[in-house]
Parts: structure tokens; C-alpha cells; sequence
């Protein structure tokens, strides 16, 4: 039998299973290629939506951040309001109804994209943080796909300053600045007598209580008044907080005297200083108990707060201005309102080292350059009404500032009758020391001091606003002193005020009487006081006054109320809200983003 041996048509068949095999390659090829063009499509479908709901939220961001930046320094009310109007823009009760107008950013055929706010609310209602969190939403549309962006942020805002939410407080305000030199004192605090605290203190380092009140004299020279430990009340019969930042002690000697005293920082003599531990804190301050309803021993906690020193010389830039012109004195007198007035020292008077104003100055701004040694005095020395300091958006004095002088014989410097009287309007930065003496001065002022501040013999109220009464506060770089005012009164100078001071901040009360509605905090604080009525009985010869025997204090004075306390401070919130003009107000104003999610 013969076998086949030709093999052509084996080719025809090989090729014909080659076109088979390749056809399916390419067919499944095509296919493929054609699902990841779809795949492609659809991924650039879904990159274009998240990208456009995106750029909503970043939009959204952006509005915020630009429309608040104004807002720094505003006060706290105009910044609500202020704050609540630009989120309405874009505000809506929920998350489920959706902005008719401004919220639509694209309304296209083929692509949409629309943005809201909700959920705004406080993160901590009623304290000194204005953090609002809320959130923003984005839902864009292309091409049929939408997807949802959801971001919760924070905006972040302070009311200032920090110190304003004690109402007595010491600290190093040195930590962070390089052109200030700390000091082993920093943050001490002495409350030395019956001196009636209603609020909490923050004390950096060491706090010392006396059952003494103290009289200091020209040469060194001290007394001390027997009283009363110091007092610390909460608000409704609560506790207030006392926050120590190293150790609380008593001073239970009168052989240290008081130079001395304020001027220790070890504390370690301990035939003089008691430490006195938390667990016995009710040591260190008076034993007064008869009013059931209220509770003069604070509660005692360990721990330091970073607080941001207010910078002071910042401020300048907002109230000093020069001029080629100076302005003659007498075109200050009168109400000129609109008038921005430039005082070159220089060249008024032949450049006496004291410019005095004694008419009353209704002006927009004052600009005061004075020469080394010079000084602005406003006086009102005959009998009229208030002379008017007003300026509306404040002054500068480049110099020192002294408002009226202290009685002279035969006046009595005691009797406000014959203090010279003021009314001074709109904030003030002083490039000097301020004096305020024999002065009966009722203010609606901020004052930024870089040098010392001394209010002696004065009387200091706010200006009747109606419902309310204006305030003074005073920022001072240098020491502050209160002494003398109000001397041997049954009712206090009530002071609706805050004093703030980078060195050492004394205030007495000891035969003055005083009671300060707000604050006080400063570097070092040395509160004096007494409690209950002080007398002083003149000497007659012939009938006249010819002098005065030693003052005479109320006895047994741990048995009075702290209410009689003859230097009493009253933490003010409402300084907070209702600042006087010129107050730093709001600061730290930030948006940050706490979660952002896709639907």
C-alpha cells in the first residue's frame, strides 16, 4: 500500500487556524481596548466631579479667610455680628436644603457645582475662645456624576487680652521675648491685709499673704496696720479658683520690713515665711464665716498658663502721626471732630519743658511730638465744668502726660471738692510717664504707657453712657502705683477699669478706699488694705486746723466682712464685651480643617 507523502494542504490548514487564532486575538484586543476607553472615561468623568467639589470647599475656605482677616480687632459684639453676617451668605438650617442664589457657583448643562454652610455653633459658649465650628459642603455635577464634599472646620478666634479673664493676676511676661530680661520675682504676688477679691487669681510663681495692711513713707520708711488675712470669693456662693504656680505662703512676722518682703523670691526663712500645702489652704486667708451664703477660700490648683504678653509698642503705630506744619494751640480749643491736629513741642512756647492745655479739645486724632524732658499737662484750674479731652480715633503723646496737680495748702489734698475736673474720650498712647494727680476724671479710655503710671489723689469714674458707665484701662510698660485716693472715705471710688503692667503694680487701700470693677495683672503685684472705717482727727489752734493726729483703724478687723474691705476687685466680664475704644479685642483668627469626607 502506498503512503501519502504530500504535505501542501497541511499549509492551507495552518493558515486557515492562524487567521482563527489572530482574528480572536484581535477581536479580544479591540474589546479590551474599548472597555478601558470606557474605564478611562469614567475615571476621568470621576477626577473631573472630585475635582470641581474640590475647588467648593477650597472656595468656600478662601471666602472665610479672606472676608474674617478684618475682622482682627474688632470688639467682641461687632465681630459676632460681623462674623454671623458673612457665613449667612452661604448658611443654610441643614444639610438637606440647598442655597437658592449665591450657593450656585456653576449652573451649566453638562456641569453644576453648589456649596453650603451649616452646623455653625461655639466650641466652648461663654468663655474667652470664639472658636465656631461649622460645616462646608460641596456637591458637584459633570457629565451626570456627582459626588459630595463634606469638611468640617474650625475658625478660630480670642477675645484679648488672655489677662482679662482674672481678676487678679501675676506672670513672667518675659518668656518668649528676646529684647526682655526675666527677673527671680517675676509672677510673686503679695495681698497683704484684708484686701476682698471677688474672681480668680492666676499667680505664676509665689503667692504670700499678710494679716497686715501696710503705711510706707517717702524714706523708706514702713507701718504696718493690723487687719485681716485677704479674702478670695467665687461668683454665686462658689469657690473661686486659685491657680499657684510654685507655692502659697504666710508671712507671720512684722520684723521683716516691707521693701524686703515684696522683694524676696526664695521664701525660705522659716522664722518668717509658713509654707502653707493645698490640703491647708484655708490657712492662708481670713476666717470670716458669717455669711453662710458665700465662701472666701478659693480653691487651690498647681499648674502655669503661657501667657502671650500684650505688645505694647506695637500700638504706637496706631495713633502716631507727624506733619510738616504744627499746629498753634489755640486751634485745638473747640469741637473739630473731622480735625487731625500735629503738636510739634519744639516750637510751641520756645520750647518750655511744659505744654499746657487748659480748654477743652474736641478732636479725630492728636498727634503731640514732644523734646527730651518735655511734658503735656492738661489742667482746668478755676471753677467750671469737666474740660473735655475727646479724641475719636485717639491720641499720641510723645512724651509724658500729666492730667491736673495736687491740691496746695490751704487746700486739702484729701477732699476731692478741690480736684480740677476731666472727661477724657477715645484711646491714648503715651511714649512716657503718666501722672493723673488732684484730678477728679471720668474716662472712656484705653491708655497705652510705655513708661510709669502713678494715680495719686484722684478721683477716677467712667462717663455715663445711659445704662452703662465707660471704663479706663491702662497697659502700662512700667510701674503702676495707686496710692492715696479717696483717703479716710466711708464709700469707695468705685473704678470700673483694668490695670495691666510689665514691672511692679501696687495699688493701697489701706486709708484710701477703693473698689475696682475689672482687673488687675501685672509682673509683680502688691496689693494694701484694710478693713472698715479709717479716722483721722484734726488738731485746732484758735480755731484753725494746724495739722492732724496719727490715723486711727477699725479694731478687731477679722470679725468684719470682706465686704468692708477698704481695696476691693471685682472681676468685670463685661470688659470683655463691652471694651472701652482701643482694646486690643480679637486675635488669632484662623480657619483649620478637622475632617473632610467623600460621597
Amino acid at each position: 500500500m502506498k503512503k501519502l507523502r504530500n504535505e501542501n494542504g497541511n499549509t492551507l490548514i495552518i493558515v486557515l487556524i492562524m487567521i482563527v487564532i489572530f482574528s480572536v486575538a484581535g477581536l479580544s484586543l479591540l474589546s479590551t481596548t474599548m472597555n478601558g476607553v470606557k474605564r478611562t472615561s469614567v475615571r476621568e468623568s470621576d477626577i473631573q466631579v472630585t475635582e470641581l467639589a474640590e475647588k467648593g470647599i477650597d472656595f468656600l475656605t478662601a471666602y472665610l479667610e479672606t472676608e474674617t482677616k478684618p475682622l482682627v480687632g474688632l470688639p467682641v459684639g461687632d465681630f459676632e455680628n460681623r462674623m454671623a453676617s458673612i457665613v449667612q451668605t452661604y448658611y443654610v438650617s441643614n444639610e438637606n436644603t440647598i442655597h437658592q442664589n449665591a450657593g450656585k457657583l456653576i449652573d451649566e448643562n453638562n456641569k453644576k457645582l453648589n456649596v453650603k454652610i451649616y452646623n455653625r455653633s461655639y466650641l466652648t459658649p461663654g468663655t474667652e475662645d470664639l472658636t465656631q465650628a461649622m460645616t462646608l459642603h460641596s456637591e458637584a455635577t459633570v457629565k451626570g456624576k456627582t459626588k459630595t464634599i463634606i469638611s468640617t472646620i474650625h475658625l478660630g478666634a480670642k477675645k484679648v487680652p488672655d489677662a482679662l479673664k482674672y481678676a487678679v493676676g501675676a506672670y513672667n511676661p518675659c518668656k518668649d521675648e528676646a529684647k526682655c530680661v526675666s527677673k527671680k520675682d517675676d509672677g510673686n504676688m503679695f495681698l497683704h491685709g484684708g484686701v476682698a477679691i471677688k474672681g480668680d487669681l492666676y499667680v505664676e510663681r509665689n503667692l504670700v499673704t499678710k494679716n497686715t495692711g501696710v503705711v510706707t513713707y517717702q524714706n523708706n520708711g514702713f507701718t504696718w496696720i493690723p487687719s485681716d488675712l485677704p479674702s478670695i470669693e467665687g461668683e454665686n456662693g462658689s469657690k473661686a479658683r486659685l491657680i499657684v504656680g510654685e507655692k502659697l505662703y504666710k508671712l507671720n512676722t512684722d520684723k521683716l520690713s516691707y521693701n524686703q518682703n515684696i522683694n524676696q523670691n526664695t521664701f525660705n526663712r522659716s522664722d518668717a515665711y509658713e509654707e502653707i500645702v493645698p490640703s491647708k489652704v484655708t490657712e492662708a486667708f481670713t476666717k470670716y464665716n458669717s455669711d453662710p451664703n458665700k465662701q472666701f477660700t478659693p480653691i487651690l490648683e498647681s499648674r502655669v498658663t503661657n501667657f502671650a504678653p500684650i505688645d505694647i509698642d506695637a500700638q504706637k503705630d496706631d495713633y502716631y502721626f507727624d506733619s510738616a506744619n504744627t499746629t498753634p494751640l489755640s486751634e485745638l480749643i473747640g469741637v473739630k471732630d473731622t480735625k487731625n491736629a500735629f503738636v510739634n513741642g519744639s516750637l510751641i512756647g520756645n520750647g518750655n519743658s511744659t505744654i499746657v492745655l487748659s480748654n477743652s479739645v474736641t478732636l479725630n486724632r492728636l498727634s503731640v511730638l514732644l523734646k527730651e524732658n518735655q511734658t503735656l499737662s492738661l489742667r482746668n484750674t478755676i471753677p467750671k465744668p469737666d474740660m473735655v479731652f475727646s479724641l475719636k480715633n485717639g491720641g499720641y503723646i510723645g512724651g509724658d502726660l500729666t492730667i491736673g496737680e495736687t491740691p496746695r495748702s490751704p487746700l486739702d489734698p484729701n477732699n476731692p471738692n478741690n480736684y480740677e475736673k476731666f472727661q477724657i474720650d477715645g484711646p491714648l498712647f503715651v511714649n512716657g510717664d503718666l501722672t493723673i494727680n488732684g484730678a477728679n476724671v471720668k474716662f472712656n479710655s484705653s491708655i497705652f504707657v510705655t513708661g510709669e503710671t502713678n494715680i495719686n489723689y484722684s478721683k477716677i469714674q467712667g462717663i455715663d453712657q445711659g445704662q452703662t458707665e465707660s471704663s479706663l484701662v491702662i497697659f502700662g510698660k512700667g510701674a503702676i502705683q495707686i496710692s492715696n485716693n479717696n483717703l479716710y472715705k466711708d464709700e469707695p471710688n468705685v473704678i470700673r477699669g483694668f490695670f495691666y503692667s510689665e514691672e511692679l503694680m501696687e495699688i493701697y487701700g489701706v486709708a484710701s478706699h477703693l473698689e475696682i470693677q475689672g482687673g488687675i495683672f501685672g509682673r509683680k503685684i502688691v496689693l494694701n488694705a484694710t478693713k472698715g472705717v479709717v479716722r483721722r482727727d484734726p488738731i485746732y489752734f484758735l480755731g484753725y486746723i494746724i495739722g492732724y493726729r496719727d490715723d486711727i483703724y477699725a479694731a478687731n478687723q477679722p470679725s468684719l466682712s470682706p465686704s468692708q474691705s477698704r481695696l476691693k476687685i471685682t472681676y468685670n466680664p463685661d470688659l470683655i464685651e463691652n471694651p472701652p475704644e482701643g482694646l486690643p479685642k480679637i486675635k488669632d483668627l484662623a480657619v483649620s480643617t478637622v475632617e473632610r469626607k467623600i460621597k
